[in-house]
């Protein structure tokens, strides 16, 4: 498929690089390096996310002004179920950011010689860390000193005294160039957050400690010395974990030389996050849908069985109704047969019959002396009880009249 300037402007600009890269089995620095060579501008970091999300996009123009050679691109669809095979590397999001940030404001990310403490909170913070490492007892300046009752918000710093003014210049640099970039700086009790793409990252500065060599006990991890080496902590929630990042000195860097590391990771790892919460929500929203359905079949599953149950309940009920009204004209036969005219009789054939309308369920006559009963269960025959014949109760159940049993009993007496 060839494709004109125009064509692949529009293309990269209506769905993300990735799709585009599988629809077409090439790789995402390949297709960026195509629009570069013709001079089409691509999506920014985080555009898709900020338009999933009904934030405001800026959509850059084609430039018009292009005198490259290159005219069209030949682009071929392939199945996507194909193995693709990336020969070029991958694209580098943190060391493309890094060089972007330290080209457009490298001075936002200079870490100072000198700490002019003008705001409040690392006032607050230095304050609260000298009452902290000073004995209260003897310092008759924190006595007099009115300021130490005035502390309020205070940045997450664990560090000796004598790396205090050094974290605090870090900590300041990189509140300074997050705030330019557009992100701020929460404090909750005593907790420090970094709010970058409204994505919340703790973070603090540590330093780690190392065994005392002046220690009678090496192992005793209790009398550990402050080493110097700073670390800067970031923690952040990713699905349901929380993780961890750190930069810190080492031999041959210093922290202050990582602060855009530091705001690039931030803001990657922001859009990631972003990305993976909406993910995340459509997975839960799907997985919520399949529950619904599969609760609905359920309850569907349940409903349908006591329906028919009570179908054949109600089935069984007209079928014996319909057996007892059968016996009920036979006996009424064979007494006009017979000529059996007893009054007696005659109203227990029709006591039968409004029997059988009230077990009827489209007669469902009312009985004074039934209604009590479940017809269910009183139609049911009786199950005789295992090893339960005797002679005496085969006496008992043969012994005297009954009526229905026994048709032919009035006229034999």
């Amino acid at each position: 498929m060839k494709l004109t300037r125009k064509e692949l402007y529009d293309l990269v600009w209506s769905e993300p690089m990735t799709t585009v890269c599988k629809r077409f089995g090439i790789s995402d620095n390949g297709l960026r390096k195509h629009c570069k060579s013709m001079n089409i501008p691509t999506p920014p970091l985080g555009y898709w996310a900020k338009l999933q999300s009904q934030k405001e996009v800026e959509i850059i123009p084609l430039p018009s002004e292009y005198e490259g050679k290159k005219q069209y691109v030949d682009l071929k669809e392939v199945d996507p179920n194909d193995v693709i095979v990336d020969l070029e590397p991958p694209v580098n999001k943190q060391g493309d950011l890094e060089k972007l940030l330290l080209y457009e404001n490298p001075d936002w990310y200079r870490v100072p010689e000198v700490l002019y403490a003008k705001d409040a909170l690392i006032i607050d913070t230095k304050e609260k860390l000298r009452v902290e490492s000073e004995s209260n007892k003897n310092n008759v300046y924190l006595k007099n000193n009115p300021y130490k009752s005035k502390i309020k918000e205070t940045l997450d710093v664990y560090v000796s005294s004598v790396s205090v003014d050094r974290a605090l210049l870090i900590f300041s640099t990189l509140i300074n160039a997050m705030n330019k970039r557009g992100h701020s700086l929460r404090i909750d009790a005593d907790k420090t957050y970094f709010v970058a793409n409204e994505e919340e990252f703790r973070v603090n500065i540590t330093e780690r400690k190392k065994q005392n060599p002046n220690s009678s006990n090496p192992r005793d991890n209790y009398n550990n010395i402050f080493s110097g080496e700073l670390h800067f902590n970031i923690f952040y929630h990713y699905g349901y974990w929380e993780k961890n990042t750190c930069y810190k000195d080492t031999t041959y860097t210093k922290l202050e030389d990582k602060i855009v590391a530091i705001i690039a990771y931030c803001e990657i790892k922001s859009e990631e996050i972003k990305e993976k919460r909406i993910e995340d929500e459509k997975e839960r929203i799907r997985r919520e849908e399949e529950d619904r359905k599969r609760e609905e079949f359920k309850a569907k599953q349940k409903s349908e069985l006591k329906e028919f149950q009570n179908l054949f309940t109600m089935a069984e009920r007209l079928h014996k109704a319909n057996i007892l009204r059968n016996y009920i004209y036979t006996y009424e036969e064979y007494l006009q047969k017979m000529e059996i005219t007893d009054e007696e009789m005659l109203q227990k054939i029709e006591w039968a019959k409004e029997k059988a309308d009230w077990l009827d369920p489209f007669i469902s006559k009312s009985d004074k002396y039934l209604d009590h009963y479940d017809k269910d269960e009183i139609i049911q025959p009786d199950c005789p009880k295992q090893n339960s014949w005797s002679h005496q109760s085969y006496h008992e159940q043969s012994s005297g009249y009954n009526f229905w049993a026994q048709p032919w009993w009035k006229k034999k007496r």
